[in-house]
């Protein structure tokens, strides 16, 4: 027997093109780890944060593996632990930011998946990173040059993909995890994907 939360996401994994995943992208501070937390709660899927895996296995922040080993490293097992997650079903990903930046792996990724994209104006992006003391001591400067226009040239590069790579957006700038959860449970009892 089914419980509530099963019954409620059932028919989304067992139709002719059945949802594997539901996947949340985007740049830092857009909220992908609440509310993918919280949208799994509520469907009573898995929720997996591939950063903090990806913390796990590397037994060390993000910022202190990219410290010691530099960015290149750090997104070749960003793209194995991706290669890995297109096996997992019945589950909400929140990804790395950079997860886009992998095509082979984002394409498999995607299949059969819901993907959608996080988006907040760049202030909103800026107080949210200031604010999360966690965010300042996990995260390491993308640039690697501590340009104070980081945010404003990563997400003009990375915007086309996450567009690319998305099946919906939604701006989070002024809504709360709980508004965006409800919003996506709506697409998906619409009937999305087909």
């Amino acid at each position: 027997m089914l419980t509530p939360q099963e019954k409620k996401t059932a028919h989304l994994f067992q139709r002719p093109n059945p949802l594997e995943r539901i996947i949340l992208t985007g740049f830092r501070a857009t909220g992908k780890s609440a509310v993918g937390s919280k949208l799994a709660e509520r469907l009573g899927l898995d929720f997996i944060d591939t950063d903090t895996r990806l913390c796990v296995g590397l037994e060390c922040s993000v910022a202190e593996y990219v410290d010691r080993e530099g960015w290149a490293a750090f997104r070749q097992r960003e793209q194995e632990l991706l290669a890995k997650l297109a096996g997992v079903t019945h589950a909400v990903i929140s990804t790395g930011g950079g997860a886009v930046l992998h095509p082979d792996e984002w394409n498999r990724l995607r299949r059969n998946s819901l993907v959608v994209w996080l988006q907040a104006d760049i202030a909103t992006i800026r107080y949210r990173m200031k604010q999360d003391e966690a965010n300042a001591a996990q995260r390491p400067p993308l640039t690697g040059d501590g340009n104070k226009n980081e945010v404003e040239e990563i997400l003009a590069s990375r915007s086309p993909l996450y567009l690319e790579g998305s099946d919906m957006s939604l701006d989070t700038t002024a809504l709360t995890p709980e508004e965006i959860v409800t919003m996506i449970e709506r697409e998906i009892s619409a009937g999305f994907p087909g």
